[in-house]
């Protein structure tokens, strides 16, 4: 395990980088950079928020200065700034390619500037593969759908992102691991998405509804999965790779995902499909063997395991903190 390290997590207060400091803080000095409202973020909502091994900056990573003058004694940097959210990229697609890839090349000036850094991680997406892919694997070409279909800017910034850190790896020696997460999912996440909409909203008894014609193929990784994947990549002696982070044993149709939810919760819900056509991915599998190799990654909790992780968790909040985090 990590330990006595300083460590950089960029855009560290959302779902993952609070996952990953709760796996780290006790034995390391945490920096969160941020420019979110620490007090509604995940940080806050995992109880964190307060620890004294964890130093809390609020920051705009598409700021220069601010960004490069964080320090030269990190031994980790962790880039996790994005704009997420479907509906947010497609109302705000400049913001989502500015703010990915401009914090993404701060990042990497700040990496080289460390005088001992061990690895600079940084997220990419499974939207890389397109529209339509089974058994996604990290030799496969990047692609992307239409530049008039707004959805696609956000892999498109992600593709742009992981040339550059592989340049930054290639001119200037930055030890980088690029990874490509698949739909995670788990407690303490703020924000839309369908896993928390559906559990949510199956809680609350009210309507769900279902994107498209809800044959959609997604492939679910619960979070303490993702993390352990993620800390063997930082601990790992490889560098320049990309490696797919996910559990390929939890494929399921959207359809067939909020009819698990309803089940698991003993929910009222009526589910609704919309029968809309909205630029999507229809299918998205993944294979982890590279992971497996490298990095001795074996992810091990199912789906309806996570989502029962998940539900309990969920059942502490009150009605009003549910819907705060997914509205």
């Amino acid at each position: 395990m990590i330990s006595n390290k300083k460590i950089l997590i960029l855009g560290g207060a959302g779902f993952i980088g609070t996952a990953l400091t709760k796996r780290l803080y006790k034995d390391n000095e945490i920096v969160i950079a941020d420019k979110c409202n620490f007090e509604k973020s995940s940080l806050k909502l995992a109880g964190l928020s307060n620890e004294a091994s964890i130093k809390k900056v609020v920051l705009d990573a598409t700021d220069y200065e601010s960004t490069i003058n964080l320090g030269e004694d990190f031994d980790y940097i962790i880039h996790a700034t994005a704009i997420l959210g479907i509906h947010k990229v497609v109302e705000k697609s400049i913001l989502t390619i500015d703010t990915n890839y401009t914090s993404c090349k701060y990042a990497l000036e700040l990496a080289r500037r460390q005088k001992n850094l061990k690895k600079f991680l940084s997220f990419s997406t499974s939207e890389v593969y397109g529209r339509n892919i089974d058994m996604a694997s990290e030799e496969k070409d990047m692609t992307v759908g239409q530049a008039n279909e707004a959805r696609w800017c956000y892999a498109a910034s992600k593709i742009l992102s992981e040339h550059l850190i592989n340049a930054y790896n290639r001119e200037h020696g930055v030890p980088t691991v690029i990874i490509r997460p698949f739909n995670v999912f788990g407690e303490n996440r703020v924000g839309s998405n369908a896993m928390s909409a559906f559990l949510f909203r199956a809680m609350l008894n009210e309507p769900i509804t279902v994107d498209g014609n809800g044959e959609q193929i997604r492939t679910w990784c619960h979070i303490e999965d993702f993390v352990s994947g993620l800390l063997n990549a930082l601990e790992s002696n490889t560098s320049g790779e990309v490696y797919n982070i996910g559990n390929p044993n939890n494929s399921i149709s959207i359809l067939d995902l909020a009819k698990l939810i309803k089940k698991i919760t003993d929910s009222k819900s009526e589910i609704n499909i919309s029968g809309v056509y909205v630029p999507d991915v229809k299918n998205r599998t993944l294979s982890i063997e590279k992971a497996k190799r490298d990095l001795g990654y074996e992810p091990s909790i199912g789906l309806e395991d996570g989502i029962e992780k998940m539900y309990l968790w969920a059942k502490k909040l009150d009605e009003d903190r549910i819907r705060e985090l997914y509205e």
